[in-house]
């Protein structure tokens, strides 16, 4: 996907039309883009569901910051989504691969991450996985 145009070859012949063509296309880029933060490593993140794990829930976080330079008023067109096979079948062992995390830009894909889980997830000894079988056939509960 292309959000720029290729600019023309323009050369200079001094230094002070150079500092002002610089200048203006400093300011074209400030006044016209926004550098929005889509993820913070530094910051909790999403819990997927655990199938028969001593918890429900496995926290997740991607290894890299993510940012992406878009257009100004275009946020709206920007979208994240994480796949994965849910609920996720216990034992998950720290910085398994669980998922991956997708941004999208006006429907293209931008780029795929890895999402790996944050902590381990032991399975349940063999009577409460039984019993949690049972409870999911009779009521739906996961």
């Amino acid at each position: 996907m292309r959000l720029f145009r290729r600019p023309r070859r323009i050369r200079f012949s001094t230094k002070k039309e150079r500092s002002k063509q610089s200048s203006r296309l400093l300011t074209y880029g400030l006044t016209n883009f926004d550098t929005i933060e889509i993820y913070n490593k530094d910051n909790s993140f999403q819990e997927l569901d655990v199938w028969l794990g001593k918890k429900n829930k496995v926290k997740t976080y991607l290894k890299e910051n993510i940012y992406k330079t878009i257009p100004k008023a275009r946020k709206k067109y920007l979208k994240v989504v994480i796949e994965y096979d849910g609920p996720i079948n216990a034992p998950i062992n720290k910085n398994d691969k669980v998922g991956i995390y997708k941004i999208y830009y006006k429907g293209e894909l931008l780029e795929e991450h890895n999402l790996y889980a944050q902590q381990e997830v032991k399975k349940l000894n063999i009577f409460s996985r039984l019993l949690k079988s049972i409870n999911f056939l009779v009521w739906g509960d996961v």
